[in-house]
């Protein structure tokens, strides 16, 4: 397998796997957003139920500096941000937060090093 056809075969979830594991060992206060709609209900009573605002990052929360600190997860080939995403993080970085995105555990580990998150 080619080292772009191996890249290709990683998933998103793959990828929010690794970062799960890399904000455990730090400690952070940083958890999981699951985004999206689910329904309720039967006939008129049906209704649906957002879990989380558009450009919700997939991961959330605060460092030990007591930062805002948010993480999008993409797969290393493909993965693209939403509108509303891109307007999060450009947002959240403007306003004193940390927030990026990574396409692996590794990445996550290094941005948050970076930005003295831990």
């Amino acid at each position: 397998m080619t080292n772009k056809a191996a890249l290709k075969a990683i998933t998103e979830d793959a990828v929010i796997r690794e970062v799960k594991a890399v904000i455990e060992l730090t400690g952070l206060a940083i958890q999981r957003i699951n985004t999206g709609a689910f329904a309720i209900g039967t006939g008129k009573a049906r209704r649906f139920i957002r879990t989380a605002n558009k450009g919700t990052l997939d991961f959330e929360g605060y460092d030990n500096r007591g930062r805002f600190v948010g993480i999008e997860c993409k797969r290393p080939v493909g993965g693209r941000l939403s509108a509303e995403q891109k307007y999060r993080i450009n947002d959240i970085n403007k306003k004193g937060g940390v927030a990026f995105v990574v396409t692996s555990g590794a990445a996550a580990l290094q941005q948050l090093k970076n930005a003295g998150c831990i």
